[in-house]
């Protein structure tokens, strides 16, 4: 005899009038087989929780299963085993998609671990330069937090403004990174005619790596030694002063002073901040500015006198030396500075890891040390406070080329 029918759900009556359970059919299924498979999917997934308690089935001695002895009576036909297993199927593919689309994203988002290849710090300019060392400082030791090469290219060319367009180019996956300076996100794209790109826009910003505080120093012979002298001095003979200029940071550098102090001095363009220092030294031009890392030996030896620091406190280089500000000139502050920068549309996991991993970098003592030797100071911060300290600086130096007169070149 057939065994029995199942007891009905809504689900089960709906499809299952005038037909056969599976086991019914007499198939030639054995228990292990597909069919009882099909047929213990469709039963658990439609019985209710009452329902199904493990002792509502046996093992039929004349078919594949049996029901609870309690369940409907029987019914005999051939359509019913069809039926059931393209319900199961349907239902059953329906439920697969449902877990894969929960389960993808997640999946997905994992992806191969960054960095999986070699990253590049784009440098726009020489090997050798401060920047440069910087760059190649915190590639090392990026290197070996990763296990993975983080290696420098030096790209120079149109004031160092060319290697930050190749940055701007790149794909925004993390293995080009760009060493940002003042000079190239701030000033010089103001004194520019052509624009390689938008310092805002064109870049994520990672972090702000280290400060390069600039100094006005004069020359040995000068006869004043700090910064109020130095004013009366400038008014009491105007444009009779003269400034060496050895970089457009410094030129700027000048002309915001000569705006807070209300002075007229004159300068002077020379190649760079060697050879402007040649003349200070030896009394030709009175005047210049230029980084502590540059001249600090000359200012150690005397060669140079240190008048004010242009950054918004001391230098632990020259604690002595006064501030700008401290010496009279009120709301003034020049600053050199490099940070790390990534091509726009970077993703956000890559930028937060790098921001963390060069805030670690520069926490460590020997990397401080390395740092203040070459006149630098560490400076981290997150993405959000990079982007604004860049908006602002920008902001503030184009207000100063206009107010001034300096032409783009």
């Amino acid at each position: 005899m057939p065994c029995s029918w199942f007891r009905p759900t809504s689900l089960s009556r709906s499809i299952a009038r005038n037909t056969v359970c599976a086991p019914c059919t007499r198939a030639p299924v054995s228990p292990g087989g597909a069919g009882a498979f099909l047929f213990t999917m469709c039963t658990s997934s439609w019985l209710t929780t009452r329902e199904r308690k493990p002792r509502m089935f046996s093992m039929c001695t004349n078919s594949d299963l049996a029901v609870h002895p309690h369940a409907a009576p029987a019914h005999t036909g051939p359509t019913h085993l069809t039926e059931i297993r393209r319900q199961v199927l349907k239902r059953s593919t329906f439920l697969l998609a449902a877990c894969m689309a929960v389960a993808a994203p997640a999946v997905l988002a994992q992806g191969p671990a960054y960095p999986n290849k070699p990253v590049k710090i784009v440098v726009g300019y020489p090997p050798g330069g401060a920047s440069d060392i910087v760059a190649r400082l915190v590639a090392q030791e990026l290197q070996a937090m990763n296990n993975q090469g983080f290696v420098v290219e030096n790209r120079p060319g149109v004031g160092g403004m060319l290697g930050m367009s190749v940055v701007a180019k790149s794909p925004a996956d993390g293995y080009t990174l760009g060493l940002g300076v003042s000079g190239t996100l701030t000033t010089g794209p103001h004194l520019t005619k052509t624009r390689l790109y938008d310092p805002l826009k064109d870049f994520e910003p990672i972090t702000m790596v280290a400060k390069a505080p600039m100094i006005l120093l004069a020359s040995p012979a000068f006869k004043y030694d700090n910064v109020n002298a130095l004013v009366r001095e400038a008014k009491a003979r105007p444009g009779e002063l003269m400034f060496a200029s050895g970089a457009q940071a410094f030129e700027l550098a000048l002309q915001l002073f000569k705006s807070k102090a209300d002075v007229n001095i004159t300068s002077v363009s020379y190649p760079g901040g060697a050879q402007a220092s040649i003349d200070v030294m030896s009394g030709r031009v009175p005047l210049m500015v230029d980084t502590i890392g540059a001249q600090q030996e000359n200012i150690r030896t005397g060669k140079l006198k240190p008048l004010a620091v242009l950054d918004s406190k001391r230098s632990p280089l020259f604690p002595d030396v006064p501030t700008m500000a401290e010496a009279g000139v009120n709301g003034y502050e020049a600053l050199g500075w490099t940070s790390l920068v990534a091509p726009p549309g970077t993703p956000e996991a890559i930028v937060q890891k790098l921001n963390q991993q060069v805030g670690q970098v520069l926490a460590k003592p020997e990397v401080k040390k390395r740092l203040l030797q070459l006149g630098f100071e560490p400076w981290h911060s997150t993405p959000q406070q990079a982007g604004k300290i860049v908006a602002s600086e920008y902001a503030k130096w184009g207000d100063v080329v206009r107010t001034s007169g300096m032409q783009a070149q």
